[in-house]
């Protein structure tokens, strides 16, 4: 790919700002506005995978219970019902975390790319 010294400029200080080297920004400009991945820096990729973990030891948590339900040892739903909530609350938190990350760089790299703003 050819760049003019200008645009290898703003590359450059756009792999900073990510703290990425040239070759994953600019993937990650192009799903970013292209709407087919998200457009995340260093950072928030380290939160996205910490959130992850998250969301896998839930998942975990959810298998045990259901095993535990199939084999008649779980107690009554109306029991488990303050862990469903806060098991829902905690997931609600972690979309709405995860939404405002990769909806904010997309933004972002939209405008810089000249592109038209999505409509949701």
């Amino acid at each position: 790919m050819d760049l003019t010294p200008e645009v290898s400029s703003l590359l450059d200080q756009a792999s900073a700002s990510f703290g990425l080297s040239r070759a994953e920004t600019l993937r990650r400009i192009v799903r970013g506005s292209l709407d087919v991945g998200p457009a995340l820096s260093a950072e928030n990729t380290k939160v996205v995978a910490a959130l992850a973990s998250q969301v896998r030891m839930v998942g975990r948590n959810l298998s045990q219970l259901l095993h535990a339900i199939h084999g008649g040892r779980a107690v009554l739903l109306e029991s488990a019902l303050p862990v469903f909530e806060v098991l829902d609350q905690r997931i609600r938190e972690l979309d709405a975390e995860l939404t405002a990350m990769t909806v904010a760089h997309g933004l972002k790299l939209r405008r810089a790319a000249h592109l038209p703003e999505l409509r949701s």
